[in-house]
């Protein structure tokens, strides 16, 4: 298995270049790290609503990580559903089968030294902040339930300074940089690019 993390900011493009990397590789999985956010259903609403989720505590990471290490041994795994509206896992988990090529993505993708390990090819991508603010709210408002009002805010008091803090340097593990700002299939195909001289270099088809 060869093995894809595409890290950055939130709302960098990190799904949809993941997404034409799954339309140019029809056998290639795709590992939202987004999935393994833990379940909140213990806390109340208001509770919910304050959790950080752009710090690297609000995610499971040890069953992503033995989920990750069971897709390279060749074994499927669940993988966990997560409802944003409600901040909890919904009960049918999502089944994935090992294939050729995996794609991880998320703002942690390249955090964890545990994942990295498992990488083949660190992906960082690089975008204008006032870009990716404005996909994050036109995503939250069209798909997780939230008001643009609470999309600003929930930027300036975690998403921004988290990703500073947290996911910034991260960058320094990629291998390869894309630029937010162009066309998804254009990404998408730089990281084939990619693959495909490292293929060559190794002798392999």
């Amino acid at each position: 298995m060869y093995c894809i993390g595409i890290a950055g900011r939130s709302g960098s493009g990190k799904t949809r270049v993941a997404a034409e990397l799954a339309r140019l590789w029809p056998q290639a999985g795709v590992l939202a790290i987004d999935a393994y956010y833990r379940d909140l259903s213990q806390l109340s609403v208001a509770e919910r609503e304050a959790v950080n989720f752009d710090a690297p505590a609000a995610l499971d990471w040890e069953l992503l990580v033995s989920d990750l290490t069971r897709l390279r041994s060749g074994a499927s795994v669940k993988i966990p559903r997560y409802d944003f509206e409600t901040h909890t896992r919904m009960p049918e988990p999502a089944r994935l089968a090992p294939s050729d090529i995996l794609i991880v993505e998320g703002l942690f993708a390249l955090f964890d030294r545990r994942v990295r390990e498992m990488l083949d090819l660190a992906v960082f991508i690089d975008a204008a902040e006032e870009e990716c603010l404005r996909r994050k709210i036109e995503r939250d408002v069209a798909c997780r339930g939230r008001t643009e009002a609470f999309a600003r805010a929930q930027w300036e008091r975690h998403s921004a300074p988290m990703y500073e803090r947290h996911v910034f340097p991260t960058r320094a593990y990629a291998d390869l940089f894309l630029d937010g700002a162009a066309a998804p299939v254009r990404s998408a195909r730089s990281v084939a690019d990619a693959v495909a001289r490292v293929a060559t270099a190794s002798g392999e088809p």
